[in-house]
């Protein structure tokens, strides 16, 4: 999304207790802005940058610690793809969209942005501890864009993606994903999962989106890389694909399950925020639809007609057993 002052950041709202949530610079700005950080150091797939500050510091250091393994973990998610070598871009309207990944810290970011889906300077805010969960959310998002399967960063479906495998790749984001679930929860549980309509920064689309996400993964047992490398302009459609379910069944079975945690408006999460597998994973045992990944689904006989190799074998082992008897009979007149 464009207007008069360049490309909106795609953004990862990280909300601090009484801070509100900061106002992203333009493209122009934060080009100037973070023109004079000093390379921390870089690794084969990444740079990484610091403001100066302790926090900075200490941030670009954790990047760097884990940066080449959050990079390949991201890349196998989405199947081994390459990310295209992009441009340089201006200082103005087009972002930087060239490798390697560029991580800038900002102490205003209120957790994380980029200038587009392809962007790849991404600015996070200096946190030693999440630091790392930061860049592989907007991360992500650049692999998403690379991908071209319906995963859009700045709505639901992407964002969801995002906040969901960074939290994979560290934990100390995930007690402070529950924020948003209880948010769209208490507001009325809407379906976020069969419209794609609501942006990166609606805090009920993004509660929906990420715990709709650790459902398919924990409760129904797909992989990371089968849901991401499936796809689809909904978190419903990815559900049918992997499923051959309706979307709508999707949501309403999530929904079922998630209010067997509602206690009085609110959610009983336990600490890591994923409440999943309830009662036991149930993954489900009908086959994939056309298209959808090896081993999403349980396989079953085609045309639901007698199975002819079970009737010959069956009929070979009577075959086997009359010859024996007939055998044995003559055996014993002789």
């Amino acid at each position: 999304m464009e207007d008069n002052f360049g490309p909106r950041p795609h953004v990862l709202n990280w909300r601090r207790q009484g801070i509100p949530l900061p106002t992203r610079p333009s493209l122009a700005e934060a080009r100037t802005r973070f023109n004079g950080e000093n390379q921390a150091g870089r690794t084969p797939n990444l740079i990484v940058f610091t403001d100066g500050s302790q926090a900075g510091n200490d941030s670009a250091h954790a990047v760097l610690r884990t940066g080449e393994a959050d990079y390949a973990a991201v890349r196998d998610w989405f199947g081994g793809i390459d990310l295209p070598q992009g441009q340089n871009g201006d200082d103005q309207t087009t972002p930087r969209t060239a490798l390697p990944v560029q991580v800038l810290m900002d102490p205003q970011a209120g957790g994380a942005y980029h200038y587009g889906c392809n962007a790849t300077d991404l600015y996070i805010e200096p946190d030693p501890q999440l630091a790392s969960g930061f860049m592989v959310a907007e991360l992500v998002e650049v692999f998403e864009a690379a991908q071209h399967k319906g995963w859009a960063c700045g709505q639901t479906n992407g964002e969801g993606l995002s906040r969901v495998l960074a939290a994979e790749r560290n934990s100390n984001l995930c007690p402070d994903l529950a924020a948003t679930y209880q948010a769209w929860w208490s507001n009325g549980h809407a379906d976020y999962v069969n419209r794609n309509d609501a942006t990166d920064q609606d805090e009920n689309g993004n509660g929906c989106g990420t715990l709709f996400l650790f459902y398919l993964h924990s409760q129904l047992g797909f992989s990371w890389q089968q849901i991401t490398t499936i796809g689809g302009g909904t978190l419903g459609e990815t559900y049918q694909r992997l499923t051959g379910k309706a979307p709508t069944q999707g949501f309403n079975d999530f929904v079922s399950l998630v209010g067997s945690l509602d206690q009085g408006g609110q959610l009983r999460l336990p600490a890591n925020g994923n409440p999943f597998p309830i009662g036991g994973a149930t993954r489900p045992a009908d086959p994939p639809v056309p298209g959808a990944v090896a081993g999403a689904g349980v396989p079953v006989p085609s045309g639901g007609g007698v199975n002819w190799a079970l009737v010959l074998v069956a009929l070979i082992v009577v075959i086997i057993v009359v010859l024996a008897i007939g055998v044995l009979a003559l055996h014993w007149h002789m």
